[in-house]
């Protein structure tokens, strides 16, 4: 008989081992590969990574993500990299005059001495926020900017994986959180295997370790792709693991650690990125997912050129959705609780980064509309004011508001409000207490704001909103307010228009309704809108008030819809064609009318003013049809929502200023491009400052258009210029300088 040598524990332990090997056919790589390769952990073999060598990967032939091995084990270096035999790697080809450092493979930093002071560096060139020129943009010249003028503002949709609207380059930002999928075992064909709270995360919201059959997966441009662009698109990481794709169509051009370059074909589902392992030595953190185009421009430019030129004519951004206001959380909300830049996504109930809103106003020239979360404690608030004063540019205004819709039920902000009214004894009826408490946390958070901008808190526009469909309940909420309302210069109400509740009380006749017939009943309804106008705006003055709109635009929905879900099919797809059609554009062009009818008014006391429209873009549902646009890039000047908007502006705004008159760029010591007016029609050339004669560029800039030249490629010596019609939409063109006449668009 056998006699077993080893203690029974230890047996026990052989013997799990062995069973674990055998039904997962698991065999240990060779080290691991080294974490420079990928391990089939079935055949216990090494892929090696791009740049990596041996059958363990242990070989470096020093590509830095940028080459692939030679027989000699250093590396071919990807155009833009050279091999250096000092560093033995791969680095920059990049040539730079006068000691100026580089900043990517043939691209140059700027002077240090002369630094961009309001705009970003790229290329040896300042790119001028908008109102800002100069080589260094250190002018300021409100005559340039796009929205001089301009009184409507746009609330920006809010950050999701499935949003039709895209605002950065890196797609990772909006991003689903990690869900945990097991490859072995009872649970290995489930979407989702629920062990998220098992895993040990990092702060930045990256794990630190994964055990051996579990990975991690997420989402991105969920109902985006059929719009995103198809091509070659960069993954970036820094730590050490394994990335995979899946859901789409895919190619791997190249796979090396810490950067993929991937062909995507992106429908519909989206893109899912899998997370297969990660060196809990150094784990894998920082990952990246960038569109086609801007590996070397997505730092110092992140946000989606179609996003910010869709943006460009607004002089207000209210961040209201982009912050996630609405149930924002944790409770209390502290300021260690901010989402930062670093974390995985910039999704989530806590709201995006608090520096993407500066960043973005900034760009654009728009006053930022700030809410503040419900469950803010004060040092978040004092905290987040003194960011905005330190980083935001000088000649913005600021607005504030606490939280949103304190009265409207469907939110949590409403509740905590009650709550909160409660216990501190504000009043026995829960309504009442909810606004009594709105009114007395509001009043704290505008002067905590106040505190911290001190003499310049003329920059501040303290904002009190409350409901506007039911009129008796705003006055009493104002009443309670009483004197307090010397802390806010502004009331704001909503401006939507829902065409005699035509998803509603119209329900039953609506999808056999023409579109004539539904525009009707928008125009029959405009005098109550104008009257609704006129009492706030009349409220308003009695409160030595400014009337501003926080939320307004087409609200044909059926009520049961938001609030528990419940549509009718038929109903639904007439609102959303009613919201398509040219028809639409009448509609809107009639209320922004008559809030300016109102609003245009002189007293004594401050006017009214901004128009707030909800929303920049949003899919249509059941939902509603909120965004004025669809998507990111739809074509502007398609939508009928868009054109009634922008037709507005130009209509009222005094001046056709939507690009600047004038644009130049550096191609060599002597060399320039530019665009320019000429006999009131823009025009585009070349021109040596030794030979000042200009060689213009024919059939760029149509009548009514005004090119702008954007930047020029030393490498490829691809000129890039843009022409802007007269609603802010733009056509794109590519010029190669070395033969003018080849030109794409």
């Amino acid at each position: 008989m056998f006699e077993n040598p080893f203690p029974p524990q230890l047996t026990l332990l052989i013997m799990r081992l062995s069973l674990y090997s055998c039904s997962h056919g698991y065999q240990r790589c060779p080290s691991g590969c080294h974490w420079n390769g990928h391990c089939d952990t079935t055949r216990g073999h090494c892929t090696c990574y791009d740049g990596f060598y041996n059958t363990d990967c242990s070989g470096d032939c020093g590509c830095n993500g940028y080459g692939y091995c030679k027989q000699d084990h250093t590396c071919e270096c990807e155009n833009g990299w050279i091999w250096s035999s000092i560093e033995r790697k791969c680095i920059w080809d990049c040539q730079c005059p006068n000691g100026i450092k580089c900043m990517g493979p043939g691209i140059c930093d700027c002077d240090p001495k002369h630094p961009c002071k309001y705009g970003t560096c790229y290329n040896s060139q300042c790119e001028c926020w908008e109102g800002y020129k100069g080589d260094t943009c250190s002018i300021y010249d409100p005559n340039i900017m796009a929205n001089r003028n301009v009184n409507i503002g746009i609330n920006l949709g809010g950050i999701t994986y499935y949003s039709s609207e895209i605002k950065f380059t890196d797609i990772a930002k909006q991003s689903q959180s990690w869900l945990s999928e097991r490859t072995e075992g009872a649970h290995s064909h489930e979407w989702d295997s629920h062990e998220e709270s098992t895993v040990h995360w990092r702060n930045d919201g990256y794990p630190a370790d994964l055990p051996p059959t579990m990975r991690l997966v997420k989402l991105m441009l969920r109902n985006f792709g059929v719009h995103a662009p198809r091509g070659n698109y960069t993954i970036l990481y820094d730590g050490e693991g394994d990335i995979g794709i899946k859901l789409v169509k895919n190619h791997i051009y190249y796979k090396g650690k810490g950067r993929m370059v991937v062909y995507l074909e992106p429908g519909s589902g989206g893109v899912l990125v899998e997370l297969l392992r990660t060196n809990p030595h150094n784990p894998l953190h920082n990952l990246r997912v960038i569109f086609p185009g801007y590996e070397y421009r997505y730092e110092r430019f992140p946000f989606y050129p179609p996003f910010l030129e869709s943006l460009v004519r607004y002089s207000e951004m209210r961040f209201m959705d982009f912050l996630r206001t609405n149930g924002h959380t944790p409770e209390p909300t502290t300021w260690d609780s901010r989402k930062s830049l670093t974390f995985h996504t910039q999704t989530g109930s806590n709201g995006a980064a608090i520096e993407h809103m500066i960043h973005l106003a900034n760009i654009i020239g728009s006053d930022p509309w700030f809410n503040m979360p419900h469950a803010a404690d004060d040092n978040y608030v004092t905290q987040f004011a003194t960011l905005v004063k330190k980083t935001l540019r000088p000649d913005l205004k600021v607005y504030i508001e606490y939280s949103n819709e304190v009265w409207n039920g469907i939110f949590r902000q409403t509740k905590y409000s009650q709550e909160r009214g409660i216990s501190l004894n504000l009043d026995s009826q829960s309504w009442r207490a909810g606004f009594k408490y709105y009114n007395k946390r509001s009043t704290e958070v505008m002067k905590l704001w106040k505190k911290v901008y001190g003499s310049a808190h003329d920059k501040l526009i303290p904002v009190w909103a409350w409901q506007t469909g039911y009129q008796d309940y705003t006055r009493q909420a104002l009443e309670d307010l009483g004197s307090r309302s010397q802390e806010f210069k502004a009331l704001a109400i909503t401006g939507y228009f829902g065409c005699d509740k035509l998803a509603a009380k119209h329900a039953a006749e609506l999808p056999t309704m023409s579109f004539q017939q539904m525009a009707q009943l928008c125009k029959d309804d405009m005098p109550n809108i104008e009257a609704s106008y006129r009492h706030y705006m009349e409220l308003a003055k009695n409160h030595s008030l400014k009337l501003l709109m926080y939320e307004g635009g087409p609200g044909i929905v059926e009520a049961g819809a938001i609030a528990h879900g419940s549509h009718q099919q038929s109903v639904t797809e007439k609102a959303i064609a009613f919201n398509r059609h040219g028809m639409m554009e009448v509609a809107v062009t009639d209320v922004l009318e008559a809030w300016r009818n109102v609003t245009s008014i002189s007293y004594n006391s401050p006017p009214g003013g901004l128009f707030n429209y909800f929303s920049s873009a949003g899919t249509p549902s059941k939902y509603g049809s909120w965004g004025m646009l669809e998507y990111t890039g739809q074509p502007l000047s398609s939508v009928p929502k868009y054109r009634a908007v922008h037709k507005f502006m130009a209509k009222y705004d005094g001046h056709d200023y939507v690009a600047p008159k004038c644009s130049f760029v550096k191609m060599s010591a002597s060399t320039f491009a530019g665009c320019f007016i000429q006999n009131d029609q823009s025009k585009c050339g070349t021109t040596d400052i030794s030979h000042p004669r200009w060689t213009t560029y024919v059939n760029l800039c149509v009548t009514g258009s005004i090119c702008v030249a954007d930047g020029y490629n030393p490498k490829t010596r691809n000129l890039y210029i843009r022409a802007v019609d007269e609603m802010a939409g733009s056509t794109y063109f590519i010029i190669d300088s070395a033969h003018s006449d080849h030109m794409t668009k």
